[in-house]
């Protein structure tokens, strides 16, 4: 009876049509290491872990200024210190995304429904230049800060003083027929979003403003949602007008999304206000993307689609913001003014039980040689990590269930359970046996004790009929 190899790790890819695929990977991400014994596993994404408290008020953004991270909550602009001490700053009223962006002397923030805000570490002060406008966003270049402006402006404020406007230095991006919305910097060059278009600009260092559109680089390619842009080293990230995830690097947008993905955009009531996020951790870089109220999708360069998901019901992940400061990977909540630590030996967020799953891609007799064969399975193994339990509790002795659906993940069998060790018990071996006939099949499994989870690899006993 030969040993076949079950698709245990692999992307979140569920078509339109179950009979195609159904993969689901939730509440982890996919890592590659071409030097280990088995190159791709199934890792947890880490909890959350409370670190500070600033107000009550959803979490609107958060910033870096002379090593201090700073958060909206609310209304309410808060400092925190390294031991989590929080102090009031001031107001920036209105309830939408707030961009903070650091100009080496002030923290300088847009709301999107007032004129904008420095932060210098003594005064908060509200912009009141005529040429200002009710910015989005804001970036940084080159001694200057950059805004989106009204209609199809935008501003250029004047050197190391990101609150006054020479109105030659506000311009019109009129390439093409669409409002400015957004801007952002990469690689010493701006970004100019439109809702139609991307107008890259580089300094030229002569006239006003002194930054010129690069010739031939604009790009039909408009923004959908204004905070789903972010960026890293590589790339800048967004949500296309389209409905298409992009990545842009060099003057050129790459998509990013599959059918898969593309489906469930189509179905989400509302995608303006989907936000992105880029973070890295072990050498891994990541994009992620919560459409509010649906779901979160997590984007790794190295291996592609997962989803996060907040509590057992499914819910869309807590995190709104990130900032990497204190030796910390610290993480607003959506939902209120609680700051989080992400942490790898945090197996809940906050208290919450965190469920993680994995659908496998379907094997049947063409993916082992035999198209159109009943197949029939004596025994399934799957490679975990194990002795993780904890020393007392729920978790003290962590199971791992399991499920199997022969319908492309319509119906599914009862649940069996599995010990995957207490503490210290590294030699257990998870095995399900008399699993019975089929033509196609896939497998669910989910964890949902707080205890490390990784997922290496799986394999099956397999008999091929009529051979």
């Amino acid at each position: 009876m030969p040993n076949i190899p079950i698709p245990l790790v692999g992307p979140t890819y569920t078509s339109r049509s179950m009979s195609v695929a159904s993969q689901v990977t939730k509440n982890f991400y996919i890592e590659v290491n071409q030097e280990a014994s088995t190159i791709a596993s199934l890792q947890p994404f880490p909890g959350l872990k409370s670190f500070a408290t600033a107000g009550t008020g959803a979490n609107r953004g958060s910033g870096i200024l002379n090593d201090v991270y700073y958060t909206i909550s609310g209304t309410n602009l808060y400092s925190i210190d390294s031991a989590g001490t929080d102090t009031f700053i001031g107001v920036i009223p209105g309830s939408k995304q707030c961009v903070l962006e650091c100009d080496g002397t002030n923290l300088v923030i847009t709301n999107g429904e007032n004129k904008p805000y420095t932060w210098n570490g003594a005064a908060l002060t509200s912009g009141s230049d005529t040429d200002l406008a009710n910015s989005n966003t804001v970036a940084y270049i080159n001694r200057r800060v950059v805004y989106d402006g009204t209609g199809d402006d935008l501003i250029f404020p004047d050197l190391d003083a990101p609150l006054t406007v020479n109105s030659l230095n506000v311009t019109s991006v009129d390439n093409t027929p669409d409002d400015t919305i957004a801007v952002i910097e990469k690689d010493n060059q701006i970004l100019a979003f439109g809702d139609r278009s991307i107008t890259p600009y580089y300094n030229s260092g002569t006239g006003n403003p002194p930054y010129a559109v690069i010739q031939n680089s604009i790009r039909p390619i408009g923004l959908k949602s204004i905070h789903s842009l972010a960026k890293n080293n590589n790339f800048v990230y967004f949500l296309g007008s389209d409905l298409q995830i992009y990545r842009f690097t060099g003057l050129q947008a790459q998509p990013i999304g599959n059918p898969a993905i593309g489906q469930a955009i189509s179905t989400y009531e509302d995608t303006d206000d989907a936000r992105g996020l880029c973070f890295s951790f072990h050498n891994q870089n990541f994009y992620m993307i919560t459409f509010l109220g649906f779901a979160t999708w997590l984007f790794s360069e190295d291996a592609g689609w997962t989803n996060l998901s907040h509590g057992v019901n499914g819910a869309a992940s807590l995190i709104n913001s990130y900032q990497y400061i204190y030796g910390k990977h610290l993480v607003g909540d959506r939902c209120n003014g609680n700051i989080y630590e992400l942490d790898f030996d945090t197996y809940q967020d906050n208290g919450d039980v965190i469920q993680r799953q994995r659908d496998t891609a379907k094997i049947d007799g063409k993916s082992i040689g035999f198209p159109g064969k009943e197949l029939f399975m004596e025994r399934l193994e799957i490679v975990v990590e194990t002795g993780v339990g904890l020393i007392t509790g729920q978790g003290s002795d962590p199971q791992i269930m399991m499920q199997y659906s022969d319908d492309g993940g319509r119906t599914w069998s009862s649940e069996r359970w599995k010990s995957f060790g207490v503490l210290g018990d590294y030699l257990v071996v998870l095995e399900w046996f008399d699993l019975g006939s089929f033509f196609n099949r896939m497998f669910r499994f989910k964890v949902s004790d707080s205890v490390k989870v990784v997922l290496i690899s799986a394999n099956a006993d397999i008999e091929v009929a009529n051979v």
